[in-house]
């Protein structure tokens, strides 16, 4: 071959450097993430692929696996090219690191809420659901009993308490509301001015409501009983039977909406 065939020889191309490919990583692991999200929303994916497998059981592992390569990335840059190369390798261990941390800050709460799905301001005479409402959950949501405790072995600190003693203990705020009784209109408008609620049906001495989250859809049902002494109030999840709380943040949300009328 000649000098002249040598020197027009074009030199191998090489591929994407290690710190774009673990940036690029860093990114669609979260979009993945949200793209599932998405999906459960809108009921494409169910409740037990969507969040349980695919979020909560890949998910983790995918973010591990993407800190680790970006990691990899970090170290290999900064000996080859740090100022090139060494933001990206950076910018990716940031991004997975997030999302493992989002992790970690679930787990934890996880572990600081008790695992019910479920709060009401009277169990002494139980808020029920109407048969109407029942059916619209399904055959696939969680059970609405009018006595809930939690299984001895679902949790150490929990396990074999009623709902009861957890919710006085937790949400110690949902208490029946004893203060100027508004009708049945009134507190269904003032559901429906939130968008986050659905008023399902209402009679003089109920409301029936559905409230979604905008993460997930996840749905709990509302259920305000107005009696001469008093108006209750009850929210039930539907799908996740750990709601972190968010019961109770509702029931309060709805007593506190309740004095402002």
């Amino acid at each position: 071959m000649s000098e002249t065939d040598q020197s027009q020889r074009k030199p191998p191309r090489k591929g994407p450097p290690l710190a774009y490919i673990a940036f690029a990583v860093s990114v669609a692991t979260p979009a993945f993430l949200l793209l599932v999200m998405m999906g459960v929303h809108v009921r494409v994916l169910s409740y037990n692929l969507g969040f349980m497998n695919l979020t909560l059981d890949l998910g983790p592992k995918l973010a591990m696996a993407t800190l680790a390569f970006a990691g990899l990335s970090l170290l290999v840059s900064l000996f080859m090219a740090p100022l090139r190369y060494g933001p990206w390798a950076l910018a990716a261990v940031v991004l997975s690191g997030a999302t493992l941390g989002g992790y970690a800050a679930y787990d934890k709460a996880l572990k600081m809420y008790p695992p019910i799905y479920d709060v009401a301001t009277n169990w002494d005479r139980p808020i029920t659901l109407s048969d109407a409402l029942l059916a619209d959950r399904g055959p696939d949501a969680l059970p609405a009993p009018s006595a809930p405790r939690v299984a001895r072995n679902e949790s150490v600190e929990w396990g074999g308490k009623t709902v009861a003693e957890i919710n006085a203990e937790t949400c110690p705020a949902a208490r029946t509301f004893k203060g100027r009784l508004p009708g049945a209109d009134r507190i269904a408008a003032m559901l429906g001015a939130d968008k986050r609620y659905t008023v399902f049906g209402t009679a003089p001495w109920r409301v029936e409501a559905t409230y979604q989250d905008n993460f997930y859809g996840f749905k709990s049902d509302i259920i305000i009983r107005i009696d001469p002494d008093g108006i209750d109030v009850r929210s039930v999840g539907r799908d996740n039977p750990r709601d972190l709380g968010g019961d109770c943040r509702r029931v309060v949300e709805i007593l506190n909406k309740l004095k402002a009328i």
